[in-house]
């Protein structure tokens, strides 16, 4: 479905409650999986990450991997220990600091751009074909909303500017909304997206425990912990610890 089946034809009643519940739950954890519920129902990114840019080290408030492909896992992770560095949309990030004007951008605008070894790293290694960024500012932070589209879907729809532009526009308004509020950090964890025990587990590893311990602390079997564990990571886009650590270091941030 193109955005003008959601808005004027079968599709609307659907955006209308997705939209609905995303607004009622900006400012708590259910926020995340709301937003994603939009993502899927509208959008179909095959992937999504969302960036903060408020301190010179990116941090993370979400990431998610819908089809799991293992080319595709820990993209976060290097992203965020150095790859951002040549990252081309920075400039864009840059320019939209100084004019809080949000910016969409499609791939294919910083394709040019962009070193031949971050286009291996980034797309053509985790077989993604095409992304559409949206950058966009309040206060003293900037956010890079990252969806992403795998071979296996192809190219995203683009609908005319007349509908695409304010629907963006809102998308980064939501995002903005709740992950610029002054509520707790605890609100910008990627960890959000995930179900309560797989979040539990996850920030049981993060305290540094080992499967054994969180097993004897949440009354679970070891196999369980450990199910739970990959089903995070699948949905995390990532597959080690060091990477959920590097998902979530920014959770510690002042």
């Amino acid at each position: 479905m193109s955005l003008e089946d959601y808005f004027s034809g079968p599709g609307a009643p659907q955006f209308l409650q997705s939209l609905s519940d995303c607004i009622t739950s900006v400012g708590s954890e259910a926020f995340n999986a709301n937003y994603l519920d939009l993502i899927e129902r509208i959008i179909k990114a095959d992937q999504c990450m969302i960036f903060s840019y408020r301190v010179d080290r990116p941090e993370c408030y979400l990431s998610f991997n819908k089809r799991h492909s293992r080319n595709a896992m820990n993209l976060a992770e290097k992203y965020l220990r150095s790859g951002f560095k040549n990252d081309p949309l920075l400039r864009v990030v840059e320019e939209v600091r100084k004019t809080r004007e949000v910016r969409i951008v499609d791939l294919f605008e910083i394709r040019d751009a962009m070193p031949e070894q971050y286009h291996r790293t980034f797309y053509q290694t985790g077989g993604i074909v095409d992304k559409i960024s949206v950058v966009a500012a309040m206060d003293e932070e900037v956010l890079s909303l990252n969806f992403y589209r795998l071979e296996e879907q192809g190219p995203f729809q683009r609908s005319e500017a007349s509908i695409r532009v304010p629907f963006w526009r809102a998308i980064a308004s939501l995002a903005l909304m709740h992950y610029t509020s002054k509520l707790s950090m605890e609100l910008r964890s990627p960890l959000n997206s995930l179900s309560k025990r797989e979040k539990d587990i996850c920030e049981a590893m993060l305290k540094g425990l080992t499967s054994d311990a969180i097993a004897w602390e949440l009354d679970l079997s070891v196999n369980t912990v450990n199910t739970y564990r990959q089903r995070a990571y699948s949905k995390l886009g990532i597959n080690s610890k060091s990477a959920l650590f590097s998902l979530c270091s920014g959770q510690n941030a002042t």
